[in-house]
């Protein structure tokens, strides 16, 4: 794969993270986020990406 394209997911991924973290909507309803949840979407997310870099 391409350098500049692993470059781009990254910063996609970390732009992705950041956004989760700031807000959460339940119910449609932005709500504070708790940072347990956010601790398990990173973990999800870096279990993503090790399956999509183990395919690679």
């Amino acid at each position: 794969m391409n350098n500049l394209l692993q470059i781009r997911e990254k910063i996609k991924r970390a732009n992705r993270l950041y956004e989760a973290q700031l807000l959460a909507t339940k119910s449609g309803e932005v709500t504070p986020y708790r940072r347990s949840v956010f601790e398990e979407r990173i973990k999800k997310t870096q279990k993503e990406m090790k399956l999509k870099d183990s395919k690679n």
